[in-house]
């Protein structure tokens, strides 16, 4: 294992900065056309399971202080079922990095340049991410820290310029078309908040674990918090029809600003998206590699980054003809395939863990 400690702060910064960046940039849009003006029901119904998610990862981190996931699977279920159960948990992180890739590069490509090809974000993207990775995740973790200090107050007074335009009278009636699209909306964020397991490939390098549990349900309640504003927020504005036409409902909010002089300020949300994707596609990178280094007993990690990133790359221009595809699969198959791999199996290894233990005595 690497001789590095970073803080539990930092570690929980990384989850915060990773899911939100790819919650207001893709899964906004996504719960907003399951749910309409119902869609902050959905985060509130979010919350339990958010935090159970938290909670078990944490939990297992405790259990397997000096362990990351693709370790304490295989003490867990033993070495073949192991192996088999890290390689799922691998593939996972490869499609969020380059589902995160892809989106971030779709972004660019629809929302500001759409003349520049889609393979010239990915490279600057990736490139960024290797060189941040190769010096370890220390670099990784103090950089993120200085990116969400910046993001959080950027995101804040977004959220001022923009209250003028809003009309909480687009959020009624509730429930005007039931529970079912709310309890649907609510699937694809507990999907999206799934996205936590990678703190597994942290955890083991925090200092101090004991309030671990504490602070990951913490980080799961503000993920919340960061989730309500947004939703209701470019409800509020559009209105539930037009909301669920835009590709990038939050980036438009900022970019229809208008206050006396000071128009569009979607710098502001280039600005956020840009940081938060960085932080997720370098975490992600990093699990993959240092998972990958674990499984096959790699001595250096860093080894794998280069190749890695090229297949992400080639992956992520595989994955969906266009944004549209995207959005359909983040819709129809994203929510079954994260919350079972992310949260389901997780639970399954506390259970098994806790039932050996009980048999030990």
């Amino acid at each position: 294992m690497e001789k590095i400690r970073i803080s539990s702060i930092q570690a929980l910064m990384l989850a915060i900065s990773s899911i939100t960046v790819t919650g207001h940039l893709l899964f906004i849009p996504v719960i907003i056309n399951h749910a309409g003006r119902d869609s902050w029901l959905s985060v509130i119904l979010a919350i339990f399971p958010a935090m159970l998610i938290g909670f078990v990862i944490a939990l297992l981190a405790q259990r397997y202080p000096e362990h990351t996931l693709i370790e304490y699977s295989q003490i867990i279920l033993g070495k073949w079922i192991g192996k088999i159960i890290a390689i799922i948990f691998l593939f996972y992180f490869f499609h969020e990095a380059s589902l995160s890739l892809r989106g971030f590069s779709e972004f660019y490509n629809s929302a500001i340049t759409p003349r520049t090809p889609l393979m010239i974000y990915l490279v600057a993207m990736l490139m960024l991410a290797v060189y941040t990775i190769r010096n370890r995740l220390e670099i990784l973790a103090r950089t993120n820290q200085t990116f969400l200090v910046l993001m959080i107050p950027i995101g804040i007074m977004a959220s001022i310029l923009t209250h003028k335009d809003k009309d909480y009278q687009n959020l009624l009636p509730i429930l005007e078309d039931g529970f079912s699209p709310v309890m649907v909306g609510s699937f694809n964020i507990i999907s999206l908040y799934s996205s936590f397991i990678v703190l597994g490939m942290v955890f083991p390098y925090v200092a101090n674990k004991k309030k671990l549990k504490r602070f990951s349900i913490l980080t799961m309640l503000i993920l919340i918090i960061m989730f309500i504003g947004p939703i209701t927020g470019v409800v509020a504005v559009f209105g539930e029809e037009r909301a669920m036409g835009l590709y990038f409902p939050t980036f438009q909010t900022l970019r229809d600003i208008e206050i006396g002089a000071l128009q569009r300020l979607d710098i502001l949300g280039v600005v956020l998206w840009s940081l938060g994707s960085f932080s997720k596609i370098s975490l992600f990178l990093y699990a993959i590699v240092v998972g990958m280094a674990q499984l096959f007993h790699i001595d250096d990690y860093t080894l794998l980054t280069i190749p890695t990133a090229t297949l992400l790359a080639i992956f992520s221009l595989l994955t969906s003809d266009d944004l549209i595809g995207i959005y359909r699969f983040l819709m129809h198959i994203y929510p079954y395939f994260s919350t079972f791999i992310a949260l389901v199996i997780p639970i399954l290894l506390l259970m098994i863990s806790q039932f050996k233990q009980i048999k030990r005595g």
